[in-house]
């Protein structure tokens, strides 16, 4: 198994990887470097297949470590999907009192941060969300309208 290394990044995309680090968004970023805000997020996009990280803050973490020259490999092989459950586990445990499906439930859901804030949400997350919105939505509609109908036809 390779890992990826400094080398395999180009300049653009360790620039970007640093502001990333700083906190800086993309347009933030590319009025610093003088680019296009679409220039950063190709960079970030990059960087982060090379990298073979889910998310540009998992990229920016992978190569903060290379920076340091603390990446190490683990001493048991844990996969990537394992550990991203994990993660979010950790960051999201599911709320108090609740049990049983609702606690699975809300532990599946990734929800908005509230007040404005950015997420940090792949898009494909965002579109499968918002997939399964629309598929239940329309699932709920289409149990009351047979609710209701039926109701109608008792009452005639």
């Amino acid at each position: 198994m390779t890992h990826p290394s400094r080398a395999d990044l180009s300049d653009g995309q360790k620039q970007c990887l640093r502001l990333v680090g700083q906190h800086l968004t993309s347009k933030e970023i590319a009025r610093k470097l003088g680019i296009s805000h679409f220039t950063v997020d190709q960079r970030l996009d990059s960087a982060r297949r090379k990298l073979n990280a889910h998310s540009r803050k998992d990229a920016v973490r992978i190569f903060m470590a290379m920076e340091q020259e603390s990446l190490s490999e683990p001493l048991v092989y844990e996969p990537s999907d394992i550990a991203a459950e994990r993660d979010v586990h950790i960051q999201n445990p599911p709320p108090k009192g609740r049990t049983g499906i609702f606690a699975f439930a809300a532990s599946r859901i990734s929800v908005p941060p509230i007040g404005g804030k950015r997420h940090h949400l792949p898009k494909r997350e965002i579109l499968v969300q918002s997939l399964n919105i629309a598929f239940f939505s329309t699932l709920l509609i289409a149990l009351v309208v047979i609710i209701l109908t039926g109701t109608l036809r008792l009452f005639r």
